[in-house]
């Protein structure tokens, strides 16, 4: 087969941003391996400066970022899976001829995609509901996305209509009708979705900075940023010897834990990005 110039410019362009999106993975998971002498000697490039496990072993074995990491897990599960339940619910009602409501809602998760309530009235909302400081101020806020309901109602009209009716002539209800045949149907869009669900909650530090006060509870992320944002606004002139290497040392761990954060991440997205990458084009062609 012949492969024109343009393909092959393609596939160039595709090779220079997949290694531009590598780059920064490569280089800490470099610096997070690195020994200190070597990182005082010269920062580390796409190969370690010396090789060592002592920042993994050193973290693993702190029991607060495990606590962290934990809950990020539980914020992640639960809140994709009540993400799921209400957008798949809603989607499935909105594709239905005979909802005499589905109009007004259209245009009411039309009108969240351009203004929202401001930072200040969700505060003392989730402040009065008693939401704050607890697992439900990370999870129940922003359960419905307007985007997210878009791209699956789209798959769900994409289905046959016959299909539906055939299902409800052989006594189908709504409930059974989606759990048993438009959801096994429809793996890339549930995909697709889960994906922009999972990152939203497994990236969400601003929220868990906001309405977390307990330590204890606070999301992995909030706590990457108070150790390498903060951390590094400190201003490194007058630094003796000891304090260099700290420094070096405190890189190190940073990396690693900055690669911990978004190995999970990594390690999901290859299941999904055959559905993913389906789910996407189809979603957001025709409506």
């Amino acid at each position: 087969r012949r492969v024109s110039p343009g393909q092959c410019l393609l596939v160039l362009l595709m090779l220079i941003l997949t290694l531009i999106f590598l780059l920064p993975i490569v280089l800490t998971f470099s610096t997070s391996v690195s020994t200190p002498e070597g990182l005082l000697e010269h920062n580390a490039g796409l190969l370690p400066s010396g090789f060592t496990w002592q920042a993994y072993q050193t973290l693993l074995a702190d029991p607060r970022l495990v606590r962290y990491y934990a809950n990020t897990i539980l914020y992640a599960v639960t809140g994709t899976g009540i993400m799921l339940f209400c957008t798949m619910t809603l989607a499935y009602t909105l594709i239905h001829p005979t909802f005499g409501g589905r109009r007004f809602i259209n245009v009411l998760l039309v009108i969240t995609m351009f203004f929202s309530g401001g930072m200040v009235p969700t505060y003392l909302l989730i402040k009065n509901l008693g939401m704050y400081n607890t697992i439900w101020a990370m999870v129940l806020p922003g359960a419905v996305s307007a985007w997210n309901v878009i791209v699956v109602k789209t798959f769900f009209k994409e289905l046959p209509g016959s299909l539906l009716e055939a299902a409800f002539i052989d006594g189908a209800g709504h409930w059974t009708t989606l759990t048993r045949i438009i959801l096994p149907l429809c793996k890339p869009s549930i995909a697709t979705v889960s994906l922009f669900i999972i990152l939203q909650h497994w990236n969400a530090w601003f929220d868990g900075m906001l309405y977390i006060k307990d330590m204890s509870l606070k999301p992995l992320q909030t706590y990457l940023r108070s150790i390498v944002i903060v951390d590094s606004a400190v201003g490194e002139t007058g630094m003796t010897l000891e304090d260099a290497v700290a420094n070096a040392t405190a890189d190190g761990a940073n990396g690693a834990k900055i690669f911990l954060a978004i190995f999970p991440i990594m390690c999901v997205y290859p299941f999904l990005q055959k559905y993913f990458a389906k789910g996407l084009v189809r979603g957001s062609v025709k409506e």
